[in-house]
């Protein structure tokens, strides 16, 4: 069967580009393909084993709705935040669109009011402390959906694509782009060994960070314009609720960006999340990464973020994806395919973490899915220097934070090294194949994700 309208991947883009098409012209043939379940048949085992047991496709990630049903949902309402779209699009657009995003969201029952959006006093002295030691304050306002409101949000918006005959076939590998004569005619993807193809003229290629690599390799074999673009390779920290009060009771989510002194590197806090907890997400075979997440309902007393020191990198290296993956691997031999963890106290004396001293903190770690020892061992040396220089920096706008309770969790990396050449419609050069999401490697957030997915459908609708 040929469809009108085909999207690779059914995250953030997918979902939100799959809702503009059918709003606009419910005679559209849409179809969702996912590597994942659909998102009532997403269920993650440590939900009820309480410990990650390495699926083989990981529920927190894959699967319709993508990661962000998984995430804490956070949702930057500018386009300073979330990626650099707007580079191509110019900063109106995606400020417009990404207003368009949230019509959804109120359609949907989320109706909470976004924070930051108007400072007061101890919001100032926070930015004036950021201003006096050379950090950057991106203060944008925040909405926050919470991983239990995400679960609720998104499965009323896939109930909603489903009435409207919006359809979806999931635990599918993207296998192989069709094209002919420089046009997209659609997909093949890998289906419990067989081979499926589906035809459509306008496909749009939205796979999320996850499937980043995948995405590059197809490039690279269809002929499809991209760059090597950055790759985030971080920790994600955890601190006593206490010393993050003003931030979280403000901000919520305090975004800085630091340029480190020794290299003059880039380095930024990404997905703050007050009372949350720490999650481990299965990205490959061997590929343990770290993250967060953050309920409406269930607190801990525990605020954990994450530190990414952005990486670029320059011919003749063409293989960022391999070098970040090549880390995790080195992590998990370390841990058995656990997250390394190490106190900030240790990791300044140069001495590995244990179990026992982790029990003389003031802190108890949210996650048991770690193994107390040494990041040096797996990290590299200028990463390594530039995240404890920025702890030491954001101790000077929150004091404590440079403490021994500061627990890192490594790895965390954000695979988004692909940045495919795309236009102001984000297709690519292909004819017919837009471009969306993380994946496209001008998106790192909710917000940027699903603009591109609506900014791409827009002009397929242009066709019909």
């Amino acid at each position: 069967m040929k469809y009108d309208i085909i999207f690779l991947g059914g995250g953030q883009a997918g979902i939100f580009g799959a809702y503009e098409a059918v709003e606009k012209n419910s005679q559209l043939k849409v179809l969702v393909i996912d590597k994942g379940r659909m998102l009532k048949n997403r269920v993650c085992p440590k939900e009820t084993l309480g410990k990650c047991v390495n699926c083989p496709t990981c529920a927190i990630i894959y699967g319709v709705s993508g990661a962000g049903a998984f995430s804490d949902s956070k949702f930057n309402m500018d386009y300073k935040v979330g990626g650099d779209v707007h580079t191509v699009t110019g900063k109106e657009v995606v400020n417009q669109t990404i207003k368009d995003v949230v019509s959804v969201y109120r359609k949907f029952g989320f109706n909470e009011e976004p924070s930051g959006l108007k400072y007061n006093t101890k919001m100032e002295e926070i930015k004036r402390r950021c201003i006096e030691h050379g950090i950057q304050l991106v203060d944008t306002p925040t909405m926050h959906l919470g991983t239990d409101g995400s679960r609720k949000l998104y499965t009323m918006l896939v109930d909603y694509l489903l009435e409207k005959n919006v359809t979806f076939v999931t635990e599918r590998e993207v296998e192989e782009l069709i094209i002919e004569d420089g046009k997209i005619k659609g997909a093949k993807v890998s289906y419990k060994g067989q081979m499926e193809e589906y035809y459509a003229d306008n496909v749009v290629l939205g796979m999320g960070r996850s499937g980043a690599h995948k995405v590059m390799d197809l490039c690279h074999k269809h002929g499809v314009n991209y760059q090597n673009g950055a790759i985030d390779i971080g920790v994600r920290v955890e601190i006593p609720d206490i010393i993050m009060k003003d931030i979280n009771e403000n901000f919520y989510e305090a975004k800085m960006i630091y340029y480190t002194k020794t290299y003059n590197d880039k380095m930024r806090t990404f997905c703050s999340n007050p009372s949350g907890f720490i999650a481990a997400e299965k990205h490959a075979e061997d590929v343990i990464l770290a993250n967060g997440h953050a309920y409406k309902d269930k607190k801990s007393t525990n605020t954990n973020l994450s530190l990414l020191c952005t990486k670029t990198f320059t011919k003749p290296f063409d293989k960022p994806f391999e070098y970040a993956t090549a880390i995790a691997n080195l992590s998990s031999m370390l841990t058995g395919g656990k997250l390394l963890l190490q106190s900030y106290g240790d990791l300044k004396l140069g001495k590995r973490s244990t179990d026992e001293k982790l029990e003389r903190l003031n802190i108890v770690p949210t996650t048991t899915d770690y193994v107390a020892g040494d990041i040096s061992l797996a990290c590299p040396k200028r990463i390594l220097d530039n995240i404890m220089e920025f702890i030491e920096a954001h101790d000077k706008i929150t004091p404590g934070f440079a403490s021994a309770d500061l627990l890192l969790y490594f790895p965390e990396i954000k695979f988004r090294s692909t940045r495919m050449e795309i236009d102001k419609n984000m297709m690519t050069n292909i004819e017919g194949l837009y471009a969306a999401g993380d994946s496209s490697g001008y998106g790192s957030g909710l917000n940027i994700a699903a603009v591109m997915g609506m900014l791409a459908v827009r002009h397929i609708l242009t066709k019909y």
